[in-house]
């Protein structure tokens, strides 16, 4: 009677991770991880941002503090505008090395689905008075990307997972309104205000198209704009069972 000395790999194929550097940026984001097959697995992310001012959150503090002497105006228009988004992340991650399970170096192909709220206070001189405009709104980011990682076992359950570089490209849309009396301004001042809204994006990189209306009851924003990322240098600490 032969005896089969195949040995069954054993190997915990779920996940459940945490990203830690995220926090940095006021994000909390959460990952599961499923193992597929040997060296194959789905992630499905999901990240959150309460609503905070543009202005103090870490990284932009830094970019606002070399800016802040040479460029002003956008100095006050960070500090004057709030964020909050929902993330959601889907992945196919494939593994190398000879163990098995989620661990060694990987290629992740990924698509994003953004949903953020913005409120911003648009401030617009005539000759004779300032008006100041409360805009609030919607932007939605749809894209996809590459990324690679690297992700170990560093105890019996703990995993560490390390995001190396990677992004994505794909499309946003903008849909914003900011409702106030504009009924003393002359239909020029109107028209000049369209184009110093329409102006904001002159500067972002790509292709990106805004157009403003200008009413007696406010101002609506619509257009489109190149959703891009860079997903990488940070790392998650998770769960496995």
């Amino acid at each position: 009677m032969l005896q089969d000395n195949t040995k069954e790999e054993v190997f915990r194929k779920n996940i459940l991770k945490i990203n830690l550097s995220s926090l940095a940026f006021d994000n909390y984001s959460l990952s599961y991880e499923r193992s597929i097959s040997r060296k194959t697995t789905l992630v499905a992310g999901y990240r959150f941002m309460p609503e905070t001012n543009v202005g103090s959150l870490p990284l932009v503090e830094k970019v606002v503090e070399q800016l802040e002497e040479e460029e002003d105006g956008l100095v006050e228009d960070l500090n004057r505008s709030t964020a909050a988004n929902k993330t959601y992340t889907g992945e196919i991650r494939f593994y190398s090395g000879k163990k098995p399970g989620a661990r060694g170096l990987y290629l992740s192909l990924y698509g994003r689905y953004m949903d953020l709220d913005a409120t911003y206070s648009h401030e617009y001189d005539t000759d004779t008075r300032t008006y100041v405009i409360p805009i609030d709104g919607n932007v939605k980011g749809l894209g996809g990307g590459l990324m690679v990682g690297a992700q170990w076992l560093i105890a019996k359950r703990i995993a560490f997972d390390w995001f190396i570089m990677g992004g994505h490209y794909g499309k946003m849309k903008v849909d914003m309104n900011g409702r106030t009396d504009l009924s003393t301004m002359t239909a020029e001042e109107k028209r000049e205000l369209e184009e110093d809204i329409e102006s904001i994006v002159d500067d972002l990189p790509g292709n990106s198209e805004v157009e403003a209306t200008v009413t007696n009851n406010g101002v609506t924003v619509k257009g489109n704009a190149p959703f891009l990322g860079i997903r990488g240098l940070g790392f998650s600490l998770g769960i496995a069972f």
